[in-house]
């Protein structure tokens, strides 16, 4: 993206040289540019089409405003009347249009979310060199082109309508996202089949459909983000908030745009480039129950000229521990375990382009994170009291190269290398056990996109490109001979898009019809070459109608910490895992025999914006996942598994002393929960759980979106709601019966629901949403018993001081109330059979309860 100047004058003439622009200024601004925000005025303008109110605005406010006219035509703005900075006054009168405001400089820009990226524009000063430069959308590597995938943008403002302090937080708010995995807030047994998995590393990562938060691939402005720990995730929490631009969100397998790890979908987020000034943010929060305190400063600054741009921004957070024993539904439970983790985290993100010459442009993202994170844990009363204290270094840095080639093609060179640093020390009675886990990965591509050859029906838009990438893996362990293992990867891809019918609104019925067709061909250093092509389908009907429809496959590599992952040993009462009397042995790991996992994926929806409706935005979509060889450990959960036929062909009963003895020698310690000292002639049944293939997953489901604006007499409202209905079916070995994995203990839920409002007038936004999460089954207790749906309301405050505050017209502040009635998690006595006292699922309900915070920020 080039730099839109801050004087009016140039923005004018960049408004001249492209022609099918909306510009707004005032006169008197062709000389010289307005104060940033003077502060709040006073307006009356009555609804009339936007490009008219919007023009009205700028006059009034001083501040120009470019938008472009296809964006503008037909559309309506509501009346706008009261007192309003500039920035407010626009975000009203673009309140439900689907639009997003962009502030750059002193003056404003109007864009599409789904065009991706903030609208560039050469900052010549001759109207011919300025240029708009088109940006790719993520779901697709062609410049321009409609996405026939489901692509969900969440902007800068959603995100500052919300109130978190922090990007997992705004993923997991999300209800095509399982909260399960490695994130923050999952207590002990409360990820499906990872034994003892407490998170220790205070990770964010994204899990759409809980298919496992290794099989959504993460980027930054299009790059891949390193694997974290052993789980063969991306942790987003090490990306600054406040560096973000907005994050896109596309739920459907991608492997072959983007390789493996796409299957359930891609999450891209785009960070903040051309930003002129500075922002200083602090964020304190409390639960009114006591407990996670928690503090967030950032700083971000900026500046812009003519050929370039940098950006840096800096983010600190500190987070004060919640334990069992301050709440009352794990009050049974050791008091000392936690429920959230203490932290202290930095975070710095810096980015910087430069234009080269008039035809080569030089563009570097650079992340570094540092994360200290500590807790104690008991497993049992009975057992020994277990100090985990962790230290986590993260880095990410991605220099491209990007040229302008004769006729409309481009091409960019892109490098990547990521890496992270897991450093855990684990002090127990009687011992200690110290382990280090490094991943590294290491990138590069070259591709090219433009247009390909004239049909009669447009241009045949191409992309091409290929690339290398080397990832590592070590894990070094004090009790055990350390693990190293990596592989490389080269790879080719191509992507097409076939306007099948010329685009033309005044042919009824149909308005448009394209063809994507894209394919990517891949060879693995351990597992050898895979191609996965896919097929995409638009066809608008009618002006502001799109039917879109996908189908394609995907592929998965094992994740290292699957293949090498060290074994562990568990002893159990036997009752406690559905058994009768005696003792149990459960054992986990590794195995260097698993296969890469597959999947077919299609999906079909609409997107829907009638014009003659002002504000309205329908989207639906129903997905489709045939995931086969897909990676797990066998127990969805060891609750219940003697009891259970799904789980016969992994449990061993009556063990011989040789086979337990073969079980626990691998271990670097055999964790023993009976109370009782181990006697291998108590042991009526071993559980086999190394990590396998499984034969089939199938999951389906539906993702609903309605956003609807209206215009008050006094400022404007936005509604909104989502909804994701989910279904998986799981069968662990060929012959076995298969099972229903959503709606029980620790797995995605059948149905979540996000939906509210928000309230625009003047300086002031109020915000509030309901969090609905289907009930789910006990399948931890015989019989099984349902668990209530939990539904919960926050409430988010903010006010722009304005005039208020003269000397500092950037100021804002806001108030957000998360589980504004303090609803307590829905009970579920099976969730404490492992682990006695948790007695909730951690992955689908938080004991926080009520958490209040108030966030003040300065714009300069």
């Amino acid at each position: 993206m080039r730099l839109i100047n801050k004087s009016a004058r140039q923005l004018l003439l960049a408004c001249a040289a492209i022609g099918a622009l909306s510009c707004a200024a005032p006169p008197a601004l062709a000389a010289t540019a307005p104060a940033a925000e003077a502060g709040l005025q006073t307006y009356d303008i009555k609804a009339q089409s936007l490009e008219t109110a919007l023009n009205a605005v700028a006059l009034q406010s001083g501040h120009a405003i470019l938008a472009p006219s296809r964006l503008l035509a037909g559309k309506q703005a509501p009346p706008l009347k009261g007192d309003y900075t500039p920035s407010a006054a626009f975000q009203a009168l673009l309140a439900g249009s689907g639009l997003e405001l962009t502030e750059v400089g002193d003056n404003f820009i109007v864009r599409d979310p789904r065009d991706r990226g903030d609208l560039p524009i050469s900052a010549a000063n001759q109207p011919a060199a300025s240029t708009v430069a088109e940006v790719m959308v993520t779901g697709t590597r062609l410049r321009g082109a409609e996405v026939a995938a489901p692509v969900d943008v969440i902007t800068r403002t959603d995100i500052e309508r919300t109130g978190y302090s922090n990007v997992g937080d705004v993923i997991r708010s999300l209800p095509e996202d399982f909260g399960g995995g490695q994130n923050p807030g999952v207590v002990p047994g409360a990820t499906a089949g990872s034994a003892g998995n407490q998170n220790t590393d205070n990770a964010s990562t994204v899990n759409l459909r809980g298919l496992g938060s290794d099989a959504t691939l993460v980027l930054i402005d299009g790059q891949r983000l390193s694997a974290d720990g052993g789980f063969g995730a991306s942790d987003i929490s090490v990306i600054p908030l406040a560096a973000i631009s907005r994050i896109d969100v596309v739920t459907d397998g991608a492997s072959a745009l983007y390789g493996s790890d796409a299957v359930a979908g891609v999450v891209n987020f785009i960070l903040r480039k051309d930003y002129s000034g500075a922002e200083l943010t602090e964020t304190l929060g409390d639960s009114t129950r006591g407990g996670g305190f928690d503090q967030t400063y950032s700083a971000l600054a900026g500046g812009a000229w003519a050929s370039g741009h940098a950006l840096a921004t800096l983010e600190y957070n500190h987070q004060d521990p919640l334990t069992a024993g301050e709440r009352d539904i794990t009050s049974s439970a050791p008091p000392i375990n936690p429920l959230l983790q203490g932290q202290n985290r930095l975070s710095i993100f810096a980015n910087a382009g430069q234009d080269l010459s008039s035809w080569a442009t030089f563009n570097l993202d650079a992340l570094y994170s540092q994360r200290q994170t500590g807790q104690q844990f008991e497993y049992s009363d009975l057992g020994p009291a277990y100090t985990y204290v962790e230290t986590d270094r993260s880095y990410f840095a991605a220099p491209s190269l990007a040229f302008t080639l004769p006729g409309s093609w481009t091409a960019a060179l892109s490098g990547t290398v990521s890496g992270s640093r897991n450093s855990e020390a684990l002090h127990f009675t009687g011992g200690e056990n110290d382990t280090v886990t490094t991943n590294t990965l290491n990138a590069a591509e070259l591709s090219a996109n433009g247009d390909g050859f004239s049909l009669p029906s447009g241009e045949v838009k191409l992309a091409l490109g290929g690339g290398y990438m080397e990832e590592s893996y070590d894990f070094t362990e004090s009790a055990s001979a350390p693990e190293k293992t990596s592989r490389a990867v080269a790879y080719l891809f191509g992507e097409a898009n076939v306007p099948l019918v010329r685009s033309d609104e005044t042919r009824l019925g149909l308005n448009g019809l394209d063809l994507t067709l894209a394919g990517r061909i891949e060879h693995y250093s351990d597992f050898g070459t895979t191609a996965n092509p896919k097929v995409g389908l638009r066809y608008r009907p009618a002006p502001g109608l799109a039917l879109r429809a996908t189908w394609g496959t995907s592929f998965k590599a094992p994740q290292f910490g699957q293949e090498v992952v060290p074994d562990s040993a568990y002893l159990y009462p036997a009752a406690a895992l559905g058994g009768s009397s005696g003792q149990a042995l459960l054992e986990y790991g590794g195995n260097t025999h698993l296969k890469p996992e597959r999947s077919n994926s299609w999906t079909a929806g609409f997107d829907w914006s009638p014009p003659q409706v002002h504000a309205l935005t329908i989207s639906l979509t129903y997905f489709n996942i045939d995931y086969t060889n897909r990676i797990i450990l066998p127990f969805l959960t060891p609750v219940g598994a003697l009891s259970n036929p799904a789980y016969a062909p992994f449990v061993i009963t009556d063990p011989t002393a040789a086979r337990q003895a073969a079980a626990i020698a691998t271990a670097p310690t055999l964790i023993n929960e009976t109370g009782q000292a181990y006697d291998p002639a108590q042991v009526v049944a071993l559980l086999e759980g190394h990590y396998i293939n499984a034969t089939a997953q199938k999951i389906d489901g539906v993702d609903l979106s309605v956003k609807k604006g209206f215009a008050l007499p006094l400022g404007s409202l936005d509604t909104f709601a989502s909804a994701s209905w989910l279904h998986i079916d799981q069968q662990l070995v060929a012959g076995a019966p298969s099972q229903t994995v959503t709606g029980t203990l620790f797995n995605p839920p059948t149905a979540k629901v996000r939906s509210g409002l928000t309230w625009v007038y003047g300086g002031f936004s109020s915000t509030g949403v309901l969090n609905w999460i289907a009930g789910e089954t006990d399948n931890g207790v015989t019989p099984n018993v349902p668990v209530s749906a939990w539904t919960t309301v926050d409430l988010t405050l903010t006010y722009r001081f304005g005039r208020l505050t003269p000397q500092l017209p950037g100021l804002e502040s806001t108030l957000a109330i998360t589980n504004a009635f303090d609803r307590a998690p829905p009970y579920a006595r099976g969730a404490g059979v492992e682990y006695a006292g948790y007695d909730f699922d951690s992955t689908n309900a938080s004991a926080l309860g009520r958490f209040i915070s108030l966030t003040l920020r300065q714009r300069f």
